[in-house]
């Protein structure tokens, strides 16, 4: 029969086995501690089913489709695709080839960009009124933000027609979820591929602000928008978030400058430039959550108020986390796409791309423009 030893015994005769094990057994306690309560946290995040290969199939166009017409003249680019087929197309014969061609990108290797699509919704939750693209490079390059104007007139897969992209976000019945739908017009336009997205509607990005403990505000003269209820004094101002959900909604800025209220500035540049602001700040904010504790507080505030793709996991964030932890915000690549107004057919007055968005991402990454050339 075998000798019983007494654990203490064991341990004097297993000196360095002995002091794995305990060490071992108190970081697994500590990884316990430090992942569970954020793991439920995050768990409490509303998520939404998100299958945009799915809906493509159902709504049963190519991807990436074409756009046929009988007198246009040819894209400028050969290696460009055509941009959608409709079977109901009644936008193209008020378009010229060129622009058709500016509507489309070359698709990129899925490989090439971790994609994050941020969503912020108006009150009714059918329109985007803010849409940010962020591309994380798998080569560790600097992190690329861009803002899709929500007046951007692109193909439609629902209506099979044209609209503003805004309007993607209202779906496609049971085909294509709002998100899902919105992701295949930007994929049409970018060459990109959405991997995930994150959602927030007007009350519940104020909620996030406030929970946040506000953002800084500057401007150089008094500043308002009426329509957006906007109404800040001269200088740097702390401000919550009802002043922050106007700040970046507002289109008619204005700021009091030699006695007098005067228009400052592109409506939409703007407003681009003001939400991007608030989200490196917010960003900011976030990276200073450095204990599991802290972490699982900001998770549980953003849970009522977030909505998000049901492909995300806490291992995914940890990781993106861990990757850009000590990143400055400074490094953040700002893509700006440069736009022109168009009027349409039914005499609304929207914007076009003046390049390809594959051009435009070409100038701040060359290895689009590469990876585009090898396919």
């Amino acid at each position: 029969m075998a000798r019983y030893h007494p654990p203490v015994h064991w341990l004097r005769a297993h000196p360095i086995l002995g002091a794995l094990i305990v060490v071992g057994g108190a970081l697994f306690g500590l990884l316990t501690f430090a992942v569970a309560r954020p793991a439920a946290s995050f768990r409490d995040i509303a998520s939404e089913q998100f299958t945009p290969d799915l809906a493509a199939d159902q709504l049963a166009t190519p991807s990436p489709a074409t756009v046929t017409t009988t007198t246009a003249p040819p894209a400028p680019d050969e290696h460009l695709p055509e941009v959608l087929r409709f079977r109901r197309a009644a936008e193209p014969d008020n378009l010229s080839g060129i622009q058709l061609a500016k509507l489309g990108s070359p698709v990129l290797p899925d490989e090439l960009f971790t994609s994050i699509l941020l969503i912020g919704s108006d009150a009714s939750g059918a329109l985007a009124d803010s849409i940010i693209y962020v591309l994380l490079p798998s080569d560790g390059s600097d992190p690329i933000m861009v803002s899709l104007p929500r007046d951007l007139w692109l193909p439609n897969r629902c209506t099979e027609g044209f609209t503003r992209i805004n309007a993607n976000l209202n779906g496609c019945g049971e085909a294509a979820t709002g998100p899902e739908l919105l992701a295949l017009a930007v994929e049409n336009f970018t060459g990109i591929s959405v991997d995930h997205y994150v959602r927030v509607s007007f009350a519940g990005f104020s909620n996030v602000i406030d929970w946040m403990g506000g953002i800084t505000i500057c401007v150089n003269a008094p500043t308002r928008d009426l329509k957006a209820h906007l109404d800040i004094p001269s200088g740097c101002n702390a401000a919550g978030g009802d002043t922050t959900l106007a700040w970046v909604r507002s289109r008619h800025t204005e700021q009091f400058v030699n006695g007098a209220w005067t228009a400052v500035g592109s409506s939409d540049f703007s407003r681009q430039t003001h939400q991007q602001d608030v989200l490196i700040q917010l960003a900011r904010k976030l990276a200073a959550y450095r204990s599991p504790t802290s972490l699982a507080e900001a998770l549980e505030r953003l849970s009522s108020a977030v909505r998000m793709d049901s492909g995300w996991s806490i291992t995914q964030i940890a990781s993106l986390g861990f990757r850009y932890r000590d990143l400055d915000t400074e490094s953040i690549v700002r893509l700006r796409l440069e736009t022109e107004d168009y009027r349409t057919s039914g005499g609304a007055w929207v914007l076009l791309p003046k390049e390809t968005f594959n051009r435009s991402l070409s100038r701040v990454f060359p290895e689009a423009a590469e990876a585009t050339e090898i396919g």
